[in-house]
């Protein structure tokens, strides 16, 4: 009998739509460059928000995809995966995100040992149980590789090894994936994920290629932050409008 073949599948990646951050391309032509790479999977995991919505999927549907829903939240400043998360309900704290241990959303620790404030470094094994699989990130090269202690965890502890981009620049874009045995549906792709039924399918980026992109980042990175101090200033501006509004009429002739 003949065994269907692997979907091949990147279930952490940004867009345009994604708040946070300023990247080139929308959702829709990031579907487009997965189909012309013979991707089966996807899933769009902007930050604080979720990129999905019935034509989005349809576009996708068209070009051979499935896509998942899914988003990257922070809890204590930590980045988490969520994918295919119940509507509403995305958790706060690392107890309310023990509610969604549900077998048709699957709960993922990105990146979690770069160096990096965002990952999860030691509360990964404080809050293990919560997890149902570990990222192995694009960004490494062969001397620097800050995946090897995820490796290590998930060997010892038995937590599957998922393989993700993480993309937010072209380039990025299947670098680093998984090829997953499972039926073409969320259920059993996760199922499949969490049985460690898949295999981790990357190469390591060249010193040049990780210099180049850790610039972009920096870059940014300094944008938001710009970003960020325009909207302080704004928000200041009129802080101190509505306070003179509110002064009394002021003449310098008055005795007081």
């Amino acid at each position: 009998m003949r065994t269907p073949r692997p979907l091949k599948a990147d279930l952490h990646l940004h867009t345009a739509e994604d708040p946070l951050h300023t990247i080139e391309y929308t959702a829709k032509e990031l579907v487009s460059k997965a189909a012309d790479e013979g991707f089966d999977v996807l899933a769009i995991t902007n930050h604080h928000c979720i990129t999905f919505n019935r034509n989005l999927a349809s576009y996708a549907r068209e070009r051979g995809i499935l896509l998942i829903p899914g988003v990257e939240i922070t809890i204590r400043n930590r980045h988490i995966l969520l994918l295919n998360p119940p509507h509403g309900k995305i958790p706060s704290d690392f107890s309310s995100l023990s509610n969604l241990r549900h077998p048709e959303t699957l709960i993922v620790a990105p990146h979690p040992y770069f160096p990096n404030p965002h990952s999860l470094n030691g509360l990964l094994l404080k809050h293990l149980k919560l997890f149902d699989a570990i990222e192995y990130c694009h960004f490494y090269s062969p001397r620097i590789n800050f995946n090897h202690l995820a490796l290590r965890v998930s060997r010892y502890h038995g937590l599957p090894l998922i393989g993700n981009s993480d993309a937010h620049f072209p380039d990025q874009f299947g670098t680093t994936y998984s090829l997953i045995h499972a039926e073409k549906d969320p259920s059993s792709i996760f199922a499949a994920i969490r049985r460690a039924k898949l295999e981790v399918m990357t190469r390591p980026l060249t010193p040049l290629q990780m210099g180049s992109l850790l610039g972009r980042f920096l870059t940014m990175a300094l944008q938001r932050q710009r970003i960020r101090h325009g909207q302080w200033l704004r928000a200041r501006l009129r802080t101190r409008r509505s306070h003179l509004q509110f002064l009394p009429p002021y003449s310098p002739l008055s005795k007081e």
